[in-house]
């Protein structure tokens, strides 16, 4: 029942079913790791990390809770934890796509354009039709100032996923680009 309602989204109902669940299994980690995503949800981030934390003291190594945690971590701002536990998570498969997948974007907060590039190819050398990493790529490309790439890539991004151009349009990133004949390009063909 409480998975059903995490489902419909109707997340503080489901929390209510995971703590009953708790009250009566109190070692249930899959509902303590759900309670805590639903938390995460309705973004209460420290009540979902100490489900985690909870969750992680019986079971250190799991690696959907770790993840989950990483994600609570990059929605509060705390990117340097974030990446601290991808890192440890990295060591023991170094092509997890999931946990690239967010260190790219926590280099990226960081400000650490040319590294969180340097996974986006490793994710693209798997999956180059990849529409969002090659979004982020390009977004990447011009806060280190490369114009050429930022321009081909997008361009590779907008082609995998069309929909990128409402998206564009709209963004205040590429604003400085909104009269500009090749952006325009990009967004309206």
């Amino acid at each position: 029942d409480a998975n059903e309602l995490f489902l419909k989204k109707r997340f503080a109902d489901a929390i209510k079913k995971y703590k009953t669940i708790l009250q009566i299994e109190p070692d249930n980690l899959i509902a303590l790791n759900n309670k805590g995503y639903s938390l995460s949800k309705l973004k209460k981030y420290s009540e979902a990390l100490s489900c985690y934390d909870e969750f992680l003291r019986k079971n250190p190594k799991d690696k959907t809770v770790l993840i989950n945690k990483i994600s609570t971590f990059r929605k509060i701002g705390q990117f340097d934890n974030a990446a601290d536990m991808c890192e440890q998570l990295l060591e023991n498969n170094q092509n997890d796509k999931i946990v690239l997948y967010h260190k790219m974007r926590i280099l990226k907060e960081l400000q650490r354009f040319s590294e969180s590039n340097i996974i986006c190819s490793k994710l693209l050398s798997t999956y180059p039709t990849n529409g969002e990493v090659l979004y982020d790529m390009a977004s990447n490309f011009l806060k280190i100032g490369d114009e050429i790439n930022f321009f081909s890539t997008l361009q590779k991004a907008v082609t995998e996923m069309p929909n990128l151009k409402n998206k564009l349009k709209n963004n205040t990133e590429f604003k400085k680009f909104h009269n500009n004949e090749r952006f325009l390009e990009i967004i309206y063909e």
